[in-house]
């Protein structure tokens, strides 16, 4: 198996894990935020006092901001990981590490991507082949090749 291949299949992982956290935080909120307006409602409802339903709101805007930043800490790092490993941007590796760090613990197979992007990213072959791709056309780094001319070569 290749380098390509070894990236591609990080970058799917990565994108499987996107896709899970995202679906996930957003069905906590939803319950949260269901549960909270409930609550509220309820409680509003058996004591006649309105500003309890108050209390309900604000329990449910604190599940929405929660998760919001779950989901900024945990789906946003995979899902950029993921994009920019498959489209082999340069600092792609920097992303794979900071969504490896953050998959490491889900366990098993949180586990075992986290492990398997360590080793590649961290490889001889895997700093290269992101070290290599500052030297492409397009590359956001167009300048490279003439500060370090051994690297492109």
């Amino acid at each position: 198996m290749g380098v390509a291949d070894h990236n591609k299949i990080l970058a799917l992982g990565f994108g499987a894990f996107s896709l899970i956290f995202a679906f996930t935080f957003l069905l906590l909120m939803l319950m949260s935020l269901g549960v909270f307006v409930a609550l509220g409602v309820t409680s509003a409802n058996s004591s006649g006092d309105n500003t309890e339903l108050g209390i309900g709101i604000v329990g449910g805007a604190f599940a929405v901001v929660f998760y919001g930043v779950l989901g900024m800490i945990f789906v946003t790092p995979t899902g950029v990981a993921s994009l920019k490993m498959l489209r082999g941007k340069p600092h792609a590796r920097i992303w794979g590490i900071i969504a490896a760090l953050a998959v490491v613990a889900i366990a098993p197979l949180g586990t075992a991507l986290a492990i398997y992007a360590f080793w590649f990213l961290f490889d001889a072959e895997g700093k290269r082949f992101y070290v290599y791709s500052l030297c492409l056309p397009g590359s956001t780094v167009p300048a490279i090749s003439e500060k370090h001319p051994q690297i492109c070569g």
